[in-house]
């Protein structure tokens, strides 16, 4: 199920129309009726809005668990202002440009020689270990 399908049907279950949702999260009505038309995408800001409103979680519209898992792993590593700012440039981009930038990252890992990738997955998991004391 898409992501508008979604959205439409927890509305529904929790009795919210696009005007209430307008209300709630400070989202104009034209942008909520394009994203429940699928005409738009929502950016993760708007997602979280929504969601935040909606009392659900933003799993629950996970339809990119690979996407959810990146950000899961990105905010608990330890990233210096400049890769901070990069991360929310991303995050700002609506999710399905999200979603192709990081199925292209994983095409690239998957392409690299067994070793290569071993590599980075360890590289990664060393970057997502809390800092030793």
């Amino acid at each position: 199920m898409d992501f508008s399908s979604q959205l439409a049907e927890v509305m529904a279950k929790k009795n919210i129309t696009q005007y209430k949702l307008s209300k709630l999260t400070g989202i104009a009505q034209s942008a909520i009726s394009g994203i429940l038309s699928g005409k738009k995408s929502p950016k993760a800001e708007t997602l979280k809005k929504i969601c935040d409103a909606l009392g659900v979680s933003m799993a629950e519209f996970d339809d990119q668990p690979n996407l959810k898992r990146a950000y899961d792993l990105a905010d608990t590593m330890n990233l210096d202002d400049k890769r901070k700012e990069a991360l929310e440039k991303i995050k700002a981009l609506p999710v399905d440009e999200q979603q192709e930038r990081l199925n292209r990252s994983i095409e690239k890992l998957k392409s690299l020689p067994p070793e290569s990738r071993k590599a980075v997955e360890l590289f990664i998991e060393l970057l997502s270990s809390p800092p030793r004391q």
